[in-house]
């Protein structure tokens, strides 16, 4: 049965794994019986019991109807009712049944598995039907086919008035009627015991007469045992009918498949496991729930008698242990098997059995056991561990509520680390340090945070006036360690390793020896094995850290009784009254409850728990906290039995327990929440250890140390305070008031004076670029954009509201931003329309925003077809943004690089394309292309702007395959000498620009037309680069020599020299850009594709390939905040600030 269970539980813990945490509220368990007498008041009685099991179980259920194939009038097909019987189940109209099945014919386990049922063992026990006589010679139940054996046993209705019992029910066969026949009189219990005999009297032509008596039957066969009697009834040998003295009679044969009335059976109970996977208390009760024969019967004749309900409730009241209580369980962990000597384990454990057998007692208020189970983790966090998982494997981890420990650092860490994992809350029963944020929310440390104790060694120091601080640790204690204030005075720490080799006295004397060459006299042993809390003092002792030299010793206070004394067999390297020199004078803080408690409290405690220790009574207060907790939570969802690690369950716990006042044998629980972990809170003692006994000399409470005046004994040669061993200096005032020694109050001191340099410095530099910016707006102002109307209010007519512009792609990066694809509103009877939307990057300086604005007004004074148009901008709200119109096709580089396949196929020789995909490639195209550039220089001329920055990257081609001119971000206005001089430092497009740009900073409108002819060599190769194959310096060596680029062969003469004319040396005898657009007007296929020039490479990384290390050395002209084009294949002299020894262009000659 146990073993059953476990397998049923397990199975339904790994669904419930599985099933997620689903509102299971509205749930209820459906329960269905097929009984084994076929009859529907039996089977409904049955079904009732098991729901009304189940409710005191505190499980919703419910009873649903049997299979109609198992209520039919007998003979039954019983592979037809078993079959309907496991569809109910499997398909969810039935959750859990009590199925009567032939002992032969018992659903396979496969077939039950493949369900998704399991079989929960039988509820009641085996049985089948028998035919019993008192008297020979009967033998068989055939041999009453013989008329002289079935007069034999013959009786006459009027004998002890048993026919009165059910009048009009005995069933005779109409052989019996004959008057010259005489019958057999077959005794039998109920009516349906009576339908199942006269099947078999019908099929073997018995003469025999069967008459039901119920519950009479056992009280008339034994009034006539005097007379040669008949009886046949389930399961006679478990029922009272065993008493008589009677031979049981062969059954009649079975012959092939027929239903035998006579064959073994049993009642079984099915679950569907994954149903129920909410409630294992339901499987739980279902297994529990069982019958004896007589019980069956009874059930039977009660159901008849006073219908299902009340047959149930009657057997459910006088059988209350179908409903019993469930099992919860705290584990508790425990160091028994160790040779540690740290805690008294074996007062723990009377304590926590004290415990149960506490709660056991209160048999009045309980909602379920309260077990506590031992275990010993011999201060190991690997068997501490294994001990959860191995409860998950058992079946036991259900009912396991929390686990109680373990009381050594280093496994209740590893422990409480993992408890997420098991949703399992974790109860700290000594002084532990908060586990792991993951894991805090599952952490009582009902013995508080360990952190406290080094809290208090800090606050004492500093009342001391100590900075310095020897440590020995160990694993265990290394998170009770982590307190900022005590890291800050230790000069000294060594840590044990948990290596289980014992103690480590090589390793104690080399810090001892460590300690005292650091002249440090407070030493700290935070230790919970009082085996080398000794050894350490023998070793001070050997280093002469000894109060009488001024050493101070702070030790921990869970040393377990008579800690100072050595264990048989162990070996000290000092002698005893050594050890006891060494100790005198100690300090320890103890919890207030443990040093204040009254002897009478002491005397009761171990009355009550015989030979348990003081600080067991904390373990019983703790388990008795957390069972108060558990009862209400049953008590208010008794469901939450089911799934105590359900995370809901296990914060009302957790909640619960630390919110409710609860007193107990160690005092009021007060909680605190500490970085996440619930921590009781009570006051420190602090003691000092002289002549054999502990005397308070302070209290710690709420973070503050009160030392008792005059309290403390120091044991040095005059008897003054002990010093920390620290050096002296000038810097000391400032040491002390730092906790830290003289070296770092230097450090600290310069760091400071640093600081204020730097400090110092930086307000110079801010200073100096505020001026510089100062300098820049006057500069704007020389230049004249005033003319411009650049001023607050300048743009409010070209304002659109933010809420008018939608964005919904990106294109691509420019000078200033990012630049978007969207569409705008202008007007509610224009709908929207396509634009481009340029952004300013966030963070711009102000000289980027006085450039970004002032291509907006430069570009709002232009109307023309071959420039691209202003619409709006939005300058009100950040990010300030330029909505342009929006030019499908992108720029005119990518444009012609995107289609040089289509002129290097398909252009004939003659020029003339071959088909339509080559038209957008053709001469009369890229002459019409070279045109629109052309009108568009010639219209900013017309105004007296120059461009400065003509290039294919900078000019845009429409829907209509218009050229048109953007990226203003470069262009100025001219005056009264037709030039604009460049006097920044800046970054400069070298490639395209003119020799007296390069060479003296001079732009003009000739300028403008020198960069338009390197534009019709890009158009003509094809958006090849221009000067492929040089870098920046031997471009600007190049140009500035006279030189010009190399024209590709097979150009028409005509644009041969059309383009020489652009790139002659003075500007003066360069074309106008009207007079350029008035040429290719004339000459509408002029150019023509020139593929012979090699295409040059995008490179993957930041920088192109044509710009190495070298050359950018070579060529570092600096700038600050020039408008560059970026994300193009511009090359600009330098991308960093200017330094001081760089230079731009040489000065123009004064005239």
């Amino acid at each position: 049965m146990m073993r059953r269970l476990a397998v049923a539980v397990c199975a339904v813990l790994l669904t419930v794994s599985t099933a997620g945490s689903g509102d299971a509220e509205d749930f209820s368990v459906a329960m269905s019986a097929v009984a084994p007498d076929a009859s529907l008041s039996s089977a409904t009685t049955l079904a009732t019991v098991a729901v009304l099991a189940l409710r005191n179980a505190r499980v919703p259920a419910h009873a649903v109807a049997t299979p109609a194939a198992c209520v039919a009038p007998p003979p039954l097909r019983h592979e037809a009712c078993v079959g309907a019987a496991l569809s109910a189940l499997s398909s969810g109209r039935a959750h859990a049944a009590l199925v009567a099945v032939r002992a032969a014919a018992v659903p396979a386990a496969p077939r039950l598995r493949d369900a998704g049922l399991e079989e929960l063992g039988d509820a009641a026990p085996p049985w089948r039907r028998a035919c019993l006589v008192n008297r020979p010679p009967a033998r068989s139940l055939l041999d009453f086919a013989d008329e002289r054996i079935a007069a034999l046993y013959s009786l006459p209705d009027d004998i002890h008035g048993f026919a009165s019992y059910c009048q009009n029910c005995t069933f005779s066969p109409k052989w019996c009627n004959n008057e010259n026949v005489t019958c057999a009189t077959l005794l039998t219990s109920d009516e349906s015991e009576k339908d199942v005999l006269a099947a078999v009297v019908r099929k073997h032509r018995l003469l025999t007469r069967v008459v039901p008596l119920g519950s009479r039957l056992v009280d008339l066969v034994g009034a006539m045992t005097d007379r040669a009697l008949l009886v046949c009834d389930r399961a006679p040998e478990l029922s009272p009918l065993a008493r008589l003295q009677a031979t049981p009679l062969g059954p009649p044969p079975c012959l092939g498949t027929d239903e035998c009335p006579f064959e073994p059976q049993r009642l079984i109970k099915i679950a569907n496991v994954r149903a129920l996977a909410r409630y294992p208390s339901a499987l739980r009760t279902l297994i529990r729930l069982s019958f004896r024969a007589e019980e069956l019967a009874d059930l039977t004749t009660q159901a008849r008698k006073n219908g299902p309900e009340e047959a149930a409730r009657t057997f459910i009241a006088a059988h209350p242990s179908v409903a019993s209580l469930g099992e919860v369980r705290v584990a508790v962990l425990l160091p028994a098997s160790t040779d540690r000597e740290a805690y008294e384990a074996h007062s723990f454990e009377s304590a926590a059995l004290l415990v149960e057998r506490e709660i056991e007692a209160e048999r009045a208020s309980r909602a379920a056991h309260f077990k506590v189970e031992v275990f010993d983790d011999g201060c190991s966090a690997p068997r501490a561990y294994k001990y959860l998982t191995d409860a998950l494997g058992t079946g036991e981890y259900g009912a396991l509520s929390a686990v109680a420990g373990p009381a050594c650092g280093a496994a209740f860490a590893d422990v409480a680390r993992q408890s997420p994992a098991h949703a399992m809350p974790v109860l700290a029963y000594s002084p532990q340090a908060p586990p792991p944020p993951t894991a805090t929310g599952l952490a009582l440390l009902a013995a508080g945070d360990a952190r406290l104790h080094t809290e208090l060694w800090a606050s004492l120091m500093s009342q001391m006036h100590w900075h310095r601080l020897a440590v020995l640790s160990e694993t265990a204690t290394r998170a009770a360690l982590d307190v900022v204030r005590l890291r800050d005075y230790e000069v000294a720490h060594s840590e044990l390793p948990d290596d289980g080799s014992g103690v480590h006295e090589e390793l104690i004397s080399q810090w001892a020896k460590r300690t005292a060459e650091a002249n440090s006299r407070i030493v700290y042993a935070c230790l919970e094995d009082a085996r080398e809390v000794r050894a350490a003092l023998c070793a001070g002792h050997g280093a002469g850290l000894t109060p009488g030299a001024g050493a101070v010793w702070l030790l921990p206070a869970a040393l377990p009784a008579g800690w100072l004394r050595a264990a048989p067999g162990e070996r000290l390297a000092c002698s005893a009254a050594q050890l006891a020199a060494v100790a005198e004078g100690h300090l320890r803080a103890k919890p207030a409850w443990e040093a204040e408690w009254s002897p009478q409290a002491r005397d009761a405690w171990a009355t009550r728990c015989a030979g348990c220790v003081p600080r067991a009574a904390l373990l019983y207060d703790t388990l008795k906290l957390w069972a108060a907790a558990l009862g209400r939570l049953l008590k208010a969802n008794p469901a939450a039995i089911d799934d105590l690690h359900r995370p809901e369950h296990v914060r009302t716990l957790i909640d619960d327990a630390t919110s409710t006042e609860f007193i107990g044998l160690t005092g009021l629980f007060n909680w605190t929440l500490s970085d996440g972990v619930h921590a009781r809170t009570t006051p420190l003692v602090l003691q000092q250890w002289r002549n054999g006994s502990y005397e308070t000399v302070g209290r710690w409470e709420r973070g503050a140390l009160n030392l008792v005046p005059g309290a403390l004994r120091w044991f040095t040669s005059d008897g003054r305070v002990p010093d920390d061993g620290g050096e002296r200096c000038g810097l000391r005032p400032l040491a002390d008031l730092l906790r830290t020694d003289c070296r770092t109050a230097f450090i600290v001191l310069a760091a400071l004076l640093l600081s204020a340099l730097v400090g110092a410095l930086a307000a110079l530099a801010l200073y100096c670029r505020r001026r510089a910016d100062r300098e820049y707006r006057a500069h704007l102002e020389a230049l004249r954009l005033r003319t411009y109307g650049l001023k607050p209010g300048g743009l409010d007519r070209w304002e659109v509201p933010r809420e008018r512009v939608v964005i919904n792609r990106k294109l691509g990066t420019g000078a200033f931003g990012t630049v978007y694809g969207g569409h705008a509103l202008f007007a509610e009877d224009r709908g929207w329309t396509a634009v481009a939307v340029k952004t300013l990057k966030a963070g711009a300086t102000t000289e980027e925003k006085l450039d970004f604005l002032s291509e907006a007004e430069a570009m709002k004074r232009f109307d023309h077809k071959n420039v691209v148009r202003l619409l709006g901008v939005v300058t009100k709200t950040e990010p300030v943004c330029t909505v342009m119109e929006f030019m499908l096709y992108g720029d005119l580089k990518n444009y012609l690089l995107a289609r040089r396949h289509l002129a290097a196929a398909e252009v004939g020789l003659n020029g003339i394309s071959t088909d339509e995909a080559a038209e957008e490639v053709s001469p009369r195209r890229l002459t019409a292309m070279a045109l629109d550039a052309a009108r568009a220089l010639s219209y900013l001329a017309q105004l007296r702007y120059v461009h400065r920055d003509v290039a294919a990257r900078n000019c845009l081609v429409s829907a209509h395959r218009v050229v048109k001119l953007a990226d203003f971000g470069m262009t100025r206005l001219v005056f009264e000498n037709d030039y604009y001089r460049f006097s920044r430092k800046g970054m400069l497009p070298v490639r395209w620009m003119a020799p007296e740009s390069l060479a003296l900073g001079v732009f003009s409108p000739a300028s403008d037309v020198w960069s338009f002819g390197v534009l019709l060599y890009e158009i003509v190769t094809f958006g090849s680069l221009p000067f492929q194959g040089l870098s920046n310096s031997e471009v600007l060596a190049r140009v500035k020599a006279g030189h010009t680029l190399e024209l590709p062969t097979g150009l028409k003469p005509q644009l041969e020299g059309l383009i020489k004319s652009c790139w002659r040396q003075d500007y003066k005898t360069r074309p106008a850009a009207s007079e350029v657009a008035a040429f290719l007007a004339d000459s509408p296929r002029l150019l023509a594709p020139c593929l012979d020039v090699p295409l040059d490479s995008m490179p993957l990384d930041a920088d192109p390939p044509w710009r190495t290390a070298r050359d950018r050395a070579e060529a570092r002209w600096v700038s600050w905040a020039a408008p560059a084009s970026a994300a193009t294949d511009t090359t600009y002299l330098s991308d960093a600030p200017p330094g001081e020894g760089d230079a731009f262009l040489p000065e123009p000659a004064t005239p």
